[in-house]
């Protein structure tokens, strides 16, 4: 999802930018640049890449450095290191884990077709939004939220994605699916809970502040309450549910997460590291 979204802003900046099916030498032959996501499943691509004289970008997601961080990727880490010119990371977080790796990255923010700063009133119904991925539920905190469903029997939650929905759901729990257009999704609730055990930035707390949604989340960022354990879970969400429209976020998402100044941001990396214009 996220090469192929990428890809289309840039070029909408100008540049002839490609979403690859594989990182052989014969793909790879003419280009300039590569940028890869989720980093140390590739370090052969990073080799190859640098050999055949092209600039290297490695985008760190979330994940990854979660492996990274547990062992299970770090000689692949070791391996890549040489040949990678700049290290980008979905979220400022995300920067402070990889220095501790020993890798020195900058703040860049994937985002989505789906980020669009919009006046979405604020609905009368007490309603949560919660992801269900399409496995590693655990992971996402989908158990956390069915629990605090039951606790909160005032409350309306309803679950959106690919997963099917909790067995144990209570009755004041509504699965959507996956939503095609998340606009009246994100219009009828009052709150994003995302109670990740790991995170990037996470595109839907973007999009929900984007549109003056509160989010409650195990991350750090403006105008978001963060929860890590259950008992700050529910307080959060609580309060949230009667804070009124989340204005500042809004805004923080229009200044600081704007689409177009993100593509001509990675434009201009790309121009430092080939050393000319693209």
């Amino acid at each position: 999802e996220a090469p192929g979204f990428l890809a289309g802003e840039l070029r909408a900046v100008g540049l002839d930018a490609r979403e690859l099916p594989d990182l052989a030498p014969k793909t790879l032959a003419g280009l300039d640049l590569l940028h890869v996501f989720y980093p140390p499943m590739a370090w052969r691509g990073f080799v190859t890449a640098r050999l055949m004289g092209l600039a290297t970008v490695a985008h760190w997601m979330g994940s990854d450095v979660l492996a990274v961080r547990r062992g299970r990727a770090r000689l692949k880490l070791r391996l890549g290191l040489p040949f990678i010119q700049l290290h980008l990371a979905d979220s400022a977080g995300l920067v402070g884990e990889l220095a501790g790796l020993g890798v020195r990255a900058r703040f860049q923010p994937v985002l989505s077709d789906k980020l669009e700063v919009a006046d979405a009133p604020w609905p009368e119904e007490r309603a949560v939004l919660v992801y269900i991925p399409p496995e590693r539920g655990d992971f996402y905190g989908v158990p956390r939220a069915v629990s605090l469903a039951h606790r909160m029997p005032d409350a309306r939650f309803r679950s959106c994605g690919p997963g099917p929905a909790p067995a144990d759901a209570p009755p004041n729990w509504e699965h959507l699916g996956v939503c095609g257009d998340m606009s009246p999704v994100y219009a009828g609730v009052r709150v994003l809970l995302r109670p990740t055990l790991h995170d990037g930035q996470g595109r839907m707390v973007l999009e929900a502040l984007a549109r003056g949604r509160r989010v409650v989340w195990s991350g750090r960022l403006p105008h978001v309450l963060t929860a890590r354990d259950d008992g700050e879970l529910e307080r959060a969400v609580r309060e949230a549910l009667d804070s009124g429209f989340n204005l500042g976020g809004r805004e923080m998402v229009r200044r600081f997460f704007d689409r177009r100044r993100s593509a001509f941001r990675l434009r201009d990396y790309y121009r430092f590291l080939v050393g000319r214009a693209l």
